[in-house]
């Protein structure tokens, strides 16, 4: 999934900000996004430092991790959204259940998507959170 401008519009991709605690995971998940064109301005590696980093950076999107130290994605998605409305959140978790999305939007969240999503689907919140839907893939001729 690349990240292509609509005509008439300048080319701008989304700056993303990446908040888990795990490095690994930050490893994945920004090689993703900037394989799909993406650009990845911070990194944290708890909720705190998420916040901090949302205010100096001023990301157009923040994929939070919703388990971290010192403060949980949850409490960092509202205090950010609190702060800077205009700054979207995805919140991404192995977290899974019916209610982890309910608890994500309730605190300010546009998204939650589960760990084990894949590439595209992760890359398609992050670009719908920005306000950019995708481009919708033409089904396979079956002829």
């Amino acid at each position: 999934m690349d990240v292509q401008p609509s005509p008439g519009q300048a080319a701008r991709v989304p700056r993303v900000l990446l908040v888990d605690d795990h490095p690994p995971m930050r490893r994945v998940l920004r090689g993703m996004l900037e394989d799909a064109g993406m650009e990845v301005v911070g990194e944290a590696a708890d909720g705190l430092e998420g916040v901090a980093q949302a205010e100096a950076v001023r990301p157009d999107v923040v994929l939070m991790d919703w388990r971290m130290p010192r403060l949980d994605g949850v409490q960092a998605t509202a205090r950010i959204r609190s702060h800077l409305p205009e700054v979207q959140v995805v919140v991404f978790s192995s977290a899974e259940g019916a209610g982890m999305g309910v608890i994500a939007r309730q605190a300010g969240a546009s998204a939650f998507v589960a760990k084990g999503a894949s590439a595209e689907l992760v890359c398609a919140a992050v670009l719908a959170a920005w306000g950019r839907p995708p481009p919708l893939q033409a089904p396979l001729d079956s002829t």
